[in-house]
């Protein structure tokens, strides 16, 4: 069995009903981080969106910056960078320096986006993200091994494009994420690995297959939609009670913004429609074990991202995050 490692995913929101001074909120989530290391979790993912009212984060680099130089041995990842939005150059460029404060612990994560509106904002054509993503993918790769090049694409058009300092490992991890069949092409492509489910794995791994290239194999790092949050707790019950407003207002979120696009993961619901299936992301340690396993028996997963109920209070976040530590981890030493 692979040893993944587990940490949390952030969003950063900052909504209405629970909203603390922008300061506070993020000093706190950066103590939290930090914390978590100390108690033997191994990774922490950055998220995007831009323009959410809720302040959902717009700049997942700058965070990971921010950890790497508080932080010492997890590694830090971006989930995921919504690579439209960026010059590759200076993606490249960003990445680089990351890494370098980190200590050779950062992975980049990227992903073309799926809410027209954040394209309208940046004066992007939407429909044309993908091909302007699969070229940043092309560009990032050379630059981070040392190549001075030139490029003539659809989007950029680059002369002696060259960046310094390099990364400390000049085969930086490069993810990619999707849920689609094009999305898995383009992973297997470009990229060392896929961000996703686990239950896209398969049709994932067929695409690395199917480009012939024994060098090539199938990475994951996971995080999905139907288990995205993941809550160890000795009273489930009650801790369902606490959350489910948190997770209604999360899943609510990305419904509107999917309902003008082609993704339908997560669907409008009401708090009594959402609490039966609130029992399956609230878990004994216990439950959570197995759970954990029958996810590595499915692929060979190298990291596993839960993300953070947007809102919930970090002090209560902190009692799952110590009990999964003590009773989880050590299943997965």
């Amino acid at each position: 069995m692979s040893k993944p490692r587990f940490g949390f995913a952030f969003d950063m929101r900052n909504p209405a009903n629970w909203q603390k001074p922008w300061h506070q909120h993020y000093a706190e989530h950066l103590d939290f981080v930090a914390w978590t290391e100390t108690i033997g979790f191994q990774g922490v993912w950055f998220a995007e969106h831009h323009g959410s009212l809720d302040g959902y984060l717009p700049s997942p680099l700058v965070m990971a910056s921010a950890v790497a130089a508080r932080t010492k041995t997890m590694r830090i990842g971006t989930c995921i960078a919504l690579a439209p939005f960026y010059h590759p150059v200076r993606l490249a460029e960003d990445a680089a320096v990351i890494d370098i404060i980190s200590g050779g612990r950062f992975d980049l994560a990227l992903a073309i986006g799926y809410v027209p509106g954040e394209a309208e904002r940046y004066g992007n054509d939407f429909k044309k993200r993908a091909r302007r993503t699969d070229e940043t993918l092309q560009i990032i790769r050379r630059l981070w091994r040392g190549e001075t090049f030139d490029f003539n694409g659809e989007f950029f058009e680059l002369k002696n494009a060259r960046i310094n300092p390099l990364p400390v490992n000049p085969d930086m991890p490069l993810w990619v994420g999707g849920n689609s069949a094009p999305a898995y092409r383009r992973v297997a492509k470009y990229a060392d690995g896929f961000l996703g489910p686990v239950e896209a794995f398969a049709e994932y791994a067929a695409a690395v297959a199917g480009l012939g290239d024994p060098a090539k194999r199938a990475r994951i790092c996971s995080i999905g939609s139907n288990d995205m949050w993941h809550l160890v707790s000795e009273e489930p019950e009650q801790t369902v009670e606490d959350v489910i407003d948190h997770i209604v207002y999360q899943t609510n979120s990305y419904a509107e913004w999917m309902e003008d696009s082609a993704t339908s993961a997560f669907k409008r619901v009401t708090r009594e429609e959402l609490l039966p299936a609130a029992r399956n992301w609230v878990m004994t340690p216990e439950e959570s074990i197995a759970h954990l396993k029958a996810k590595v028996a499915i692929a060979p997963i190298e990291s596993h991202a839960m993300m953070v109920p947007a809102g919930y209070p970090l002090s209560k976040l902190a009692q799952h995050a110590q009990l999964f530590a003590d009773k989880v981890l050590p299943a997965f030493s």
